[in-house]
């Protein structure tokens, strides 16, 4: 009894170690976050840009290979033009590359990823709150 008991202890306590191995959970940008923050902000500080990288990145999982590959180059480029000092240029490249995972994002879902919803007019919300005698009274009194 107690050889089982401890059997089935070891075991469980192995398990979760055995599993996250087999997995190889995380990759070397998000183990080490700062290192990879820190090398972006050396190539390009402009904080302006590091968001427009954040939002392509954002889309890149959303959008088509073709469409990923193409904002993934255009997002380098603008990166390298952002360290050789063509804020403009670099910009612009970040941007279309932006528009790029964007469309591509529309096309593998059928939708525009960057429609808004409208919100909702006076006429709506009016409709939706009910009628001044039905709020006259408390509630428990329903007759």
């Amino acid at each position: 009894m107690t050889r089982t008991f401890t059997f089935c202890a070891a075991l469980i306590l192995t398990a979760p170690v055995a599993i996250a191995q087999e997995q190889q959970a995380g990759n070397e940008a998000s183990t080490n976050a700062e290192e990879t923050f820190q090398q972006l902000v050396e190539q390009c500080d402009n904080t302006d840009m590091l968001m427009l990288r954040a939002k392509v990145r954002l889309q890149l999982s959303r959008t088509t290979e073709e469409a990923a590959a193409q904002a993934q180059g255009l997002m380098e480029e603008g990166f390298a033009l952002c360290g050789d000092g063509d804020m403009d240029t670099a910009t612009a490249k970040l941007e279309e590359a932006l528009a790029v995972s964007s469309e591509g994002a529309s096309e593998k879902f059928g939708t525009d990823a960057s429609a808004t919803v409208e919100p909702a007019s006076e006429e709506t919300t009016a409709e939706a709150q009910p009628a001044e005698d039905e709020q006259s009274g408390p509630w428990w009194k329903f007759w």
